[in-house]
């Protein structure tokens, strides 16, 4: 936790939280990673407005990751201003593993924006990196990973910095600070979506255009289309646009949602509900194959 922790104290003081965790994760004994990756998100309240239903989100990141043995970092006092806290939190996050030995540092960073909720406990998002890419920290070399060091997707809007996996390395640390200038240096640059619109527009440019992998939308940043009840029973998803959540799916985010605190109180539980229908293969999608299927025909653009 960075910043004021009471936000939290909720969440982690439940032991029931660590025993339902225990028991999940011998189940999930085959998806586990030794990939050295950790989940960071961002939640900041007041005493007026305290928007504890986002509890429940950032309580199915902690149980997930209890479950895979891995971190979860957030950050509760604001850095700097309004959305770009993100970037910054994920810097300093950078910036203290590279202090670290090679061994001993992180490989990867996976933000999740807090109006998220994990929908499949037994999938680590290192699952969705390219096995010959996921590590490259054996060595003191942190200027570039092997050719990927950004996951990321696109919806409708374009370019979507709600979820995605980002690389410890150097690299990641320019990229990061040329956002974080973004507005210094080029103030007469319209930014629709703030930091967002910022990543989209260095992402095209030479310097990192290489570096970058757009992966399927559905991978890890699926909206909601049905209700909570109409997941947990659907059995076809024949007519579903391929942004749907469904059985199977990593994960759901909220983005743009009129309705977070429902929506979210809604499905906080869902994860935990379908856990033994998906580890019992009960799925609508099957994210393994895609995975496989994705990278085995990779060229970047």
């Amino acid at each position: 936790m960075y910043g004021n922790s009471s936000f939290m104290d909720s969440i982690t003081a439940s032991t029931n939280l660590s025993q339902k965790a225990m028991l999940m994760r011998q189940q999930c004994k085959d998806s586990l990673l030794d990939t050295r990756i950790a989940t960071a998100t961002a939640h900041f309240s007041d005493a007026n407005n305290p928007e504890t239903f986002y509890q429940q989100s950032i309580r199915s990141h902690l149980l997930h990751n209890i479950i895979h043995g891995t971190q979860l970092h957030v950050l509760s006092t604001a850095i700097i201003d309004y959305m770009w806290n993100k970037q910054a939190f994920i810097q300093l996050l950078i910036l203290n593993e590279l202090v670290k030995s090679p061994q001993e540092r992180l490989e990867w960073i996976f933000w999740a924006d807090r109006d998220t909720v994990i929908l499949d406990y037994c999938r680590s998002p290192a699952s969705f990196i390219a096995e010959e890419i996921r590590s490259n920290n054996e060595t003191t070399d942190t200027t570039q990973g092997p050719d990927i060091n950004l996951l990321i997707t696109n919806d409708h809007n374009g370019l979507m910095a709600g979820v995605f996996i980002i690389r410890v390395c150097e690299w990641s640390v320019k990229f990061l600070s040329d956002v974080l200038a973004f507005r210094t240096f080029r103030p007469g640059v319209d930014l629709p979506y703030h930091e967002q619109t910022a990543m989209e527009i260095l992402l095209k440019e030479d310097k990192y255009k290489e570096n970058v992998a757009y992966i399927p939308q559905h991978w890890i940043n699926n909206y909601r289309g049905d209700t909570a009840e109409d997941f947990v029973n659907r059995s076809d998803a024949s007519d579903m646009a391929y942004w749907v959540a469904r059985r199977g799916d990593f994960a759901l985010h909220f983005a743009g949602s009129g309705n977070k605190s429902g929506n979210i109180m809604e499905y906080a539980g869902v994860g935990e509900e379908v856990f033994d229908a998906i580890h019992g293969g009960s799925i609508l999608r099957n994210i393994s194959m895609d995975i496989e299927e994705f990278w085995g025909t990779y060229k970047k653009t």
